[in-house]
């Protein structure tokens, strides 16, 4: 195997490929990258067993081969490099990294060790709007749990059978739903529970104006294709909650509020709050909401009064705070609507400008604090 680059080049796509590679594994093969030089191209893989990134791209190639290289320390390498041309050379064994001032030796892990990453089969590829699927993604993997005890909960619900494709994640304490006009998807799977570290990886490499993305189902992955980028990720087994019946159908009380100057009250009032809990205790009525917080560990209070427009009756309720902070970084808009009914239902929290048939949260409640 010998092939050479620039120094930036090979260094961006190690960065890409980096973002699986596990800290720590009880499986050493893992830390590793396998580096394949094909006709023209190299091609760079890494993964942890369930994402994994395959970053294709053209090289100067003057002999095919393979190789399994540590990735942390390569990466360490290249970045303390200056900008020159790299030139590695060797066997499946060993590897020569050459550069104008010296050369450095690594050995090399089996190729036969390396996982075998699913293929990519780009006859079953459909492409979508890839600024639709990033917006769908930022207002939804916020919410998944990190409980590993209720696995389906780990990820976020992608249903495209209909003609609207939606997104789903909670962790039991708050949801994030988001829908959108479904193009190109109906019918072509069923619905399925994605990882959100690959979807949240995808907002790295897709902005507002790139185009389509390649999507390609499998029976127990799915491959998102990013032209340079491959990434692969397994699916979590269902059944994922059925979350329709817990979106209130009506309320009575309606609260309209200043998206910012609520956000930066909660911030504010929460640096009092109980380290655990974070909460914060919402008092509205007579259109002003009282955000307040008492903390006895630190002997500390904090209280602030925003103006709202508010209709229902004098209602106090409990949020963590963090949540709340969550939510609102995602509402679209100067205005935030909380739709509530009770102490102990959760609340719907959505934006005026974005009906929320296309974007709601739902957040619940904590027991007050006596």
């Amino acid at each position: 195997m010998k092939f050479s680059l620039s120094k930036s080049r090979i260094s961006g796509y190690m960065q890409s490929v980096m973002q699986v590679v596990p800290a720590k594994s009880t499986l050493p093969i893992l830390s590793s990258i396998l580096f394949e030089a094909l006709e023209d191209k190299l091609k760079i893989s890494a993964t942890d067993l369930e994402v994994s990134i395959t970053a294709t791209f053209d090289c100067n190639v003057a002999k095919k081969g393979m190789a399994v290289l540590p990735g942390r320390i390569l990466f360490d390498i290249i970045k303390e490099l200056p900008e020159s041309e790299i030139t590695f050379e060797g066997t499946a064994n060993r590897v020569e990294i050459k550069v104008p001032n010296g050369s450095y030796k690594i050995s090399c892990a089996a190729v036969d060790d390396f996982p075998k990453l699913p293929i990519a089969n780009t006859k079953k590829q459909i492409n979508i709007d890839g600024a639709d699927l990033v917006g769908m993604i930022k207002k939804s993997t916020f919410a998944c749990s990190l409980d590993e005890t209720r696995p389906a909960l780990n990820g976020v619900l992608w249903s495209t059978g209909g003609d609207v494709m939606t997104m789903v994640a909670t962790d039991g304490h708050r949801m994030a739903k988001v829908s959108l006009e479904n193009k190109k998807l109906r019918g072509v799977s069923e619905d399925i529970i994605i990882p959100p570290k690959v979807l949240n990886i995808i907002p790295r490499y897709i902005g507002e104006n790139d185009g389509e993305l390649g999507v390609i189902f499998g029976e127990n992955n799915i491959i998102f294709n990013l032209g340079d980028i491959v990434l692969t990720s397994r699916l979590i087994e269902g059944p994922y909650p059925n979350y329709e019946q817990v979106i209130p159908s009506e309320s009575d009380k309606r609260m309209v509020i200043s998206k910012n100057e609520l956000a930066g009250a909660v911030r504010r009032v929460s640096i009092l709050s109980n380290s655990l809990t974070h909460q914060v205790r919402f008092s509205v009525k007579n259109n002003s909401l009282t955000v307040s917080t008492t903390n006895t560990d630190v002997g500390g209070e904090g209280r602030e009064v925003i103006p709202c427009d508010y209709s229902g009756d004098a209602i106090e309720l409990g949020y963590n705070a963090n949540y709340i902070a969550d939510i609102l970084s995602r509402i679209e808009g100067e205005e935030a609507i909380f739709e509530l009914s009770n102490a102990v239902s959760a609340g719907v929290v959505y934006s005026p400008s974005v009906p929320k048939e296309q974007f709601l949260c739902l957040i619940m409640p904590l027991r007050l604090a006596d």
